[in-house]
């Protein structure tokens, strides 16, 4: 009971009206975990879920009494596990962040929130790997996105804004523009160093961060 009750802490509710059960059982649990590792490694399409049952532990049929089509086992697994993963992670470690960057230097902040927004993705990358892949197919699996992204957007766009008025940076940028490529820059880091390491050349990850945000703070053109 004790351990039910804890693996219910770490998919805190986020009052989302998804249809589903505010609290999940340890069960429901099992079946969540079981279905985004499945569908990370094999895809929605190629998956089976006689496997899922298998790697949750359960039978066929436990898993048809909730749900009664495999596009209902993704839709009502995947939105409820990321809605619930993303909020507290995500906005958890950016606040955590921007708010103790006052009296600090541009890079040392840029460094932390790069640092930490890799090992969010790193520690929950076969969530990730589906959503990206899957939400191609089913618009409706970005929704939590959706409902967690403009704090975000909020968070990060005031710290661009206090960073110009300290002179950080240009006046001539627009501040969500300014975190939707440094975003982009930390997201396709951590995917095609997780994927495609074997084709591009690596560096130590601190190593490596400190050449993205060089270019991200200084560009690559050479200044004439």
């Amino acid at each position: 009971m004790a351990e039910q009750e804890e693996k219910k802490d770490l998919l805190p509710d986020l009052e989302l009206d998804l249809g589903e059960e505010k609290i999940l059982t340890e069960k429901h649990l099992k079946i969540l975990e079981a279905a985004v590792r499945v569908f990370s490694e094999k895809g929605f399409s190629a998956s089976r879920t006689s496997e899922v049952a298998k790697e949750a532990g359960v039978s066929e049929g436990t898993i048809f009494n909730y749900f009664k089509t495999k596009k209902d086992l993704l839709r009502g697994l995947l939105v409820p596990l990321t809605a619930r993963v993303l909020r507290p992670f995500v906005l958890a470690g950016i606040e955590k962040v921007l708010n103790g960057s006052k009296d600090r230097e541009l890079a040392d902040v840029l460094r932390d929130l790069m640092v930490d927004r890799s090992r969010l993705i790193r520690n929950n990358l076969p969530l990730v790997k589906t959503m990206a892949v899957e939400a191609a197919y089913h618009p409706e699996l970005l929704e939590p996105i959706k409902q967690v992204l403009p704090k975000v957007v909020e968070l990060a766009t005031a710290f661009v804004r206090e960073e110009q008025q300290r002179g950080n940076f240009r006046e001539d940028i627009d501040p969500t523009r300014a975190m939707r490529v440094f975003m982009s820059m930390v997201f396709g880091y951590v995917l095609m160093s997780e994927t495609l390491g074997d084709v591009f050349s690596f560096e130590e990850e601190e190593k490596e961060i400190d050449l993205i945000l060089d270019l991200y703070l200084n560009g690559v053109q050479v200044k004439k």
